[in-house]
């Protein structure tokens, strides 16, 4: 009984060893981007520029709160490697050795993914779909497009096609090492759709439901998709 408790204790630390580093890093990178910001903004601008539209403010603090973001995701962005190199060191211990090593050489795979959705999102993607937003809502509605709520759309955006260009394969690399199945993932499905619409909401507090629902489709879709390629994958395994 004294081993089984010294074992949950020793796991609690582990895990807030991991959670304190991965807060640490993202702080850290955060305040450094913080300083340089305007460069960030700038770049940001971009999509937008061909619109004959400026951005605006109705908060005395939204000038200030839209910088702290902008850094914040940008630090979310930059430190996403450590952070999936922590999630996955809490997960190693419980693992045989042969799946520590395959979850291990996956690190560098599952952060190139992640960096390249967020490129794919802001580039190909983000331009496109902020054209027929404005240019839909310009046919009866005069712009004036809140800066804080643009930059939240875009930071929302950009994290989103990150994680549905990463996220089901890295449900398959889990499935590999015995951590999740199909059946399992079949039981979170109510948990993940409450959780995409919940960071939506933090990130995206005044957008309506069809902006809320436009922007989980993906990730849930990728979710849905990532359950039956595990099943066929289980049966495939099974079978020989």
């Amino acid at each position: 009984m004294e081993t089984t408790e010294m074992s949950v204790v020793d796991h609690l630390h582990e895990l807030r060893k991991r959670i304190i580093i991965s807060l640490v890093g993202i702080l850290s990178m955060t305040i450094l981007i913080y300083n340089q910001v305007h460069v960030l903004i700038d770049i940001l601008m971009i999509p937008i520029a061909k619109f004959p539209m400026n951005l605006v403010f109705f908060k005395l603090t939204d000038g200030f709160v839209s910088r702290l973001e902008v850094s914040l995701i940008a630090g979310l962005i930059v430190t996403s490697p450590i952070t999936i190199y922590q999630i996955l060191a809490f997960l190693r211990p419980g693992l045989k050795k042969g799946e520590q090593s395959f979850l291990t050489k996956n690190v560098v795979i599952i952060s190139g993914l992640f960096s390249i959705g967020v490129v794919f999102g802001f580039i190909l993607v983000l331009p496109y779909s902020l054209g027929f937003l404005i240019a839909y809502g310009n046919s009866y509605l005069k712009p004036a497009l809140s800066g804080i709520l643009y930059f939240n759309f875009i930071g929302i955006f950009c994290l989103f096609t990150g994680v549905i260009f990463l996220f089901p394969y890295l449900l398959i690399v889990l499935s590999k090492t015995s951590l999740i199945d199909s059946k399992r993932l079949r039981i979170y499905r109510k948990y993940v759709i409450i959780g995409a619409f919940m960071i939506e909401g933090v990130f995206l507090p005044s957008a309506g439901l069809l902006t809320f629902a436009t922007a989980a489709a993906p990730i849930l879709i990728f979710y849905e998709a990532s359950i039956w390629i595990i099943y066929f994958n289980e049966r495939k395994k099974r079978r020989e």
